[in-house]
């Protein structure tokens, strides 16, 4: 296949997986009211990619493949990665972070790292090669979810207090997995959930609890609970962000779920050890992927932004300026780090890989810092705006439309298009897809407090305090001198 059409896609969702929303098996997904609208953007991503072949693909022994699934071997290849990433996550407003560039990035470095997955078992690296075909050439939507459910995060407590999952049973047909995950983002939209690597990386882990593997998502047994959805599919214009991009999380169960053999790419005595190896490689790919479709959503606030100010005249106040300043800053910044990160890459076997410490610190400052200024901002130069704007639906009744047309006017909008603006303001700060994306992107990748102290903890900071001796011994040098 190379290559699909968003047709393809769509069709490839109605696959008998156990998906739940309330007590509500859900078996016609495409069509579905909570889901349709977010799995027709993704197609359409998806048509896309299709329609900007020459842009967004790239061929090897005959086949067309997306560049999200280009090993890198110099600059060019980094380029025409982000070009693909950027294409899609500008199209949907950034607001789709799990989008499956992500995962097919993630897929791509393990493919990259496969020799060291097989020091344990030389099948294991097999089994990754094959599969890193399979999805690239299928096109297909991956979901994961790498984090513990919080039942007890109290001293001592660990993956088995928490249910994780877990291998408790082995025979000739491969492993059989219990536990559960949470928060697989995407999970509806997804072909297959794929279990790699362990967060947090620790080489002294319980075997049993470090597993690698992929499984189609109707495998029998697994089993997805989703939370409640944001989507008013009734109301579109009224909340339209909400409604197109719910990405939807789900808590993945495991009701013994059997990987057969040539799924599994990590379980043995070797496992935690090899999990730690390819940790930091597999993390820095995708917070490299991240900070792309970061730039996309940073300018599409931007856009909000300049958008709102000039449609009231407030653009011509300092203030506000200062304010919109601050993130053209950040944006500059981000899009010379991302670059930076792709020219600093680690090389491994010839392929390149984004280096981890350089490419984790953008996502936290990101994540910490960036977007919840940016949300302010729109807040706070929203003020009331924000919050009042009535139904569009208003507008049918033609006493009210008269008196929306003057009274919710702006300086050079008129009322339809003033309360469409704030309606897509709305739903990235006070609405419930705003609140999600901001915890969302707080904790992308683990919580910043720990993330801060790793780096200290891990950072040579030998060469920062030569610098303080130098110029103590300069001193010292020149007084000599006197």
């Amino acid at each position: 296949m190379g290559i699909r059409t968003g047709k393809e896609y769509l069709q490839s969702l109605n696959d008998g997986r156990e998906l739940y929303l309330g007590n509500e098996l859900v078996k016609d997904l495409v069509n579905h009211p909570a889901f349709k609208y977010t799995a027709r953007m993704i197609a359409r991503c998806y048509d896309l990619q299709h329609s900007k072949q020459e842009e967004l693909t790239f061929v090897e022994n005959g086949e067309r493949f997306g560049n999200i699934w280009l090993p890198p071997r110099s600059k060019d290849d980094f380029t025409k990665i982000r070009r693909h990433i950027l294409t899609w996550h500008e199209f949907t407003a950034g607001c789709l972070g799990r989008l499956h560039d992500y995962l097919g990035v993630w897929i791509t470095t393990l493919y990259i790292m496969r020799d060291v997955l097989g020091r344990e078992n030389p099948k294991y690296a097999l089994n990754m090669a094959k599969y890193y075909e399979y999805c690239r050439s299928g096109d297909l939507a991956l979901t994961h979810a790498i984090s513990t459910p919080q039942i007890d995060r109290g001293p001592g407590a660990g993956r088995k207090e928490n249910e994780d999952i877990h291998v408790v049973d082995v025979n000739d047909k491969g492993i059989v997995i219990e536990g559960a995950r949470t928060v697989s983002t995407y999970a509806p939209y997804a072909n297959e959930f794929i279990s790699f690597p362990q967060l947090p990386a620790n080489p002294d882990e319980d075997k049993e609890y470090v597993t690698g593997f992929a499984l189609p998502m109707n495998t029998k047994g697994l089993i997805f609970i989703c939370r409640e959805p944001y989507a008013t599919p009734n109301t579109l214009e009224d909340h339209p962000l909400s409604t197109l991009y719910d990405e939807m999380d789900c808590q993945v169960i495991f009701d013994r779920v059997l990987v057969p053999w040539d799924r599994v790419f990590l379980y043995g005595s070797q496992g935690p050890k090899i999990n730690f190896e390819v940790f930091d490689e597999v993390l820095g790919a995708a917070c490299w992927q991240a900070t792309i479709k970061n730039i996309a959503k940073l300018r599409f606030i931007i856009g909000l932004v300049t958008e709102l100010t000039a449609a009231f005249g407030t653009d011509a106040y300092p203030n506000v300026q200062e304010r919109a300043g601050w993130l053209i800053e950040w944006h500059n910044i981000l899009n010379a780090a991302v670059e930076g990160a792709e020219l600093l890459a680690l090389n491994h076997n010839g392929y390149l890989i984004p280096n981890l410490w350089y490419t984790w610190p953008l996502v936290m400052v990101f994540g910490s810092h960036i977007y919840p200024y940016a949300v302010e901002t729109l807040r706070i130069l929203s003020g009331s705006g924000v919050i009042m704007h009535p139904s569009v639906k208003t507008f049918d009744n033609d006493k009210l439309r008269k008196i929306l047309e003057q009274h919710f006017r702006a300086r050079t909008k008129n009322a339809e298009e003033r309360i469409q603006l704030f309606k897509l303001i709305a739903d990235m700060t006070i609405n419930q897809l705003g609140g999600r994306m901001l915890q969302y992107e707080r904790y992308f990748a683990a919580d910043p407090f720990r993330v801060a102290v790793v780096h200290f903890r891990f950072t040579d900071k030998t060469r920062f305090r030569e610098l303080v001796k130098h110029q103590l011994d300069l001193i010292k040098e020149m007084k000599g001198e006197k």
